[in-house]
């Protein structure tokens, strides 16, 4: 794989780390911050395909891309039992991109030039008190923030996407407390380091806030009250809740529901997504056996919009990546729009430890444009390999057609020129992660 120049240096430390006499040797201790450290090397190749003509109006063509991606990860030991430092380097070299290689999200758009990038995408301080059970997180810094309150981190590209502020964790038995304020983001396609503005003036928001509170009584349930906050533009609030029922030694009942409901405070700009609020909800019902998983689930949303077709919109302005636990994110689609009711439908079977496959299909129904129903739906297939024999060694796969609308140039839905049905926007969506993850030391 080729490197960039400038990430020369850092791979010399790292090279010449292995030569430095072990602290023992030099009677030197730092208590355990560099004596217990761990270095984490990750490897992933990634190519995903996207032939949808949803903007062939606008001559928006098929979106291919293929990257190689490496990580490492550093993570300290503790000094003093409770301070620490982590540290994570990005490296990402383009293998191939098309014209439309940007929809993919793998590789830098520098001017529509598609090109490689390396950054060094967390470094934080943290900080522990306490046990397992019972203990209180702090961290600050770049970090990723993985499903953390209103906020996520992206993992389904070729690096993830981190953001820099602060946050917490405290956890008393069955409950946890989390919060956090951010003030930039760096996106899982680029090393630039960005504030959050507003979708339509550009304005800058100066901080997002968030944080959560849940309860796990049993393994496999659990309720979370979700809330987040981009400072005077948008307000969320939500509940999470996932349960496992044993019906029998092999046989779970398994229920899903999330509602989220968006406000737009002082600054919010009604004139995208929805005029002052929206709400989302999700239910899902399907059970366990052995090594099979099925179910079914329904979700509707409610996002009305003047002169346009609404929906939910579930970041915080640009340059922000906000959490949406509901598969009406779809895999080609996102069944999120104003009055849209979906089914969705999946099962899969775990054929050993190592071998899993799935399929998946959902049909969204019931939204109108200037009185004209839409319809659209997708399905598809995926399988995921870890072989024992390689520790750390994944290959996930997946691939399915999807069908919705063309969009004009005002990304509102191509009607025909009689105004009674709507032009049909098809393609075919696919993906390709190989990934291998070892311990350095």
């Amino acid at each position: 794989m080729l490197i960039h120049k400038k990430s020369i240096p850092l791979l010399m430390l790292m090279a010449g780390c292995s030569f430095i006499p072990p602290a023992s040797a030099l009677d030197y201790s730092t208590g355990g911050f560099l004596e217990d450290s761990h270095l984490d090397l990750t490897l992933q190749n990634v190519w995903m395909l996207n032939t949808t003509d949803q903007r062939a109006d606008q001559d928006v063509g098929d979106q291919n891309a293929w990257a190689q991606a490496m990580h490492v990860n550093w993570q300290s030991g503790w000094l003093w039992d409770s301070v620490g430092l982590d540290a994570s380097w990005y490296g990402v070299e383009k293998l191939y991109a098309n014209d439309a290689f940007y929809g993919r999200d793998l590789v830098r758009d520098n001017n529509g030039h598609a090109e490689g990038f390396n950054k060094v995408g967390q470094l934080y301080g943290k900080g522990r008190w306490g046990d397992k059970t019972r203990h209180l997180n702090l961290w600050a810094g770049w970090k990723e923030m993985y499903k953390f309150g209103t906020l996520t981190s992206s993992r389904s590209r070729a690096t993830p996407s981190t953001w820099e502020g602060i946050s917490s964790e405290a956890v008393w038995d069955d409950f946890t407390l989390r919060g956090g304020i951010v003030t930039r983001f760096s996106e899982r396609d680029e090393p630039e380091k960005r504030r959050f503005i507003t979708l339509s003036s550009q304005q800058e928001i100066d901080y997002i806030a968030t944080g959560d509170a849940s309860w796990s009584p049993a393994k496999g349930t659990k309720i979370t009250y979700v809330v987040g906050e981009a400072k005077d533009y948008l307000l969320r609030h939500g509940i999470e809740a996932n349960a496992s029922w044993p019906l029998s030694d092999k046989f779970n009942l398994l229920t899903k529901g999330v509602f989220y409901y968006n406000r737009g405070l002082s600054d919010w700009e009604g004139n995208r997504a929805f005029n002052d609020d929206a709400k989302h909800l999700y239910l899902q019902l399907g059970y366990q056996y052995e090594g099979s998983e099925s179910g079914i689930g329904w979700s509707k949303t409610k996002a009305p919009l003047d002169n346009g077709l609404g929906y939910f919109y579930w970041h915080f302005g640009k340059n922000t990546r906000g959490a949406f636990n509901s598969p009406a994110d779809g895999e080609g689609n996102d069944y999120i729009n104003d009055g849209e009711q979906m089914i969705y439908l999946y099962s899969q079977y775990k054929f050993s430890p190592e071998f899993m496959a799935g399929i998946y299909g959902n049909y969204g129904f019931g939204m109108e444009y200037q009185d004209v129903s839409l319809k659209e739906w997708e399905y598809g297939g995926y399988f995921l390999w870890s072989p024992e024999m390689i520790k750390g060694f994944t290959i996930f796969a997946g691939a399915g057609p999807s069908y919705t609308w063309k969009l004009t140039s005002k990304s509102t839905p191509s009607l025909t020129e009689d105004n009674r049905t709507f032009h049909r926007a098809k393609g075919i969506g696919a993906a390709v992660r190989v990934e291998y993850k070892f311990n350095v030391f």
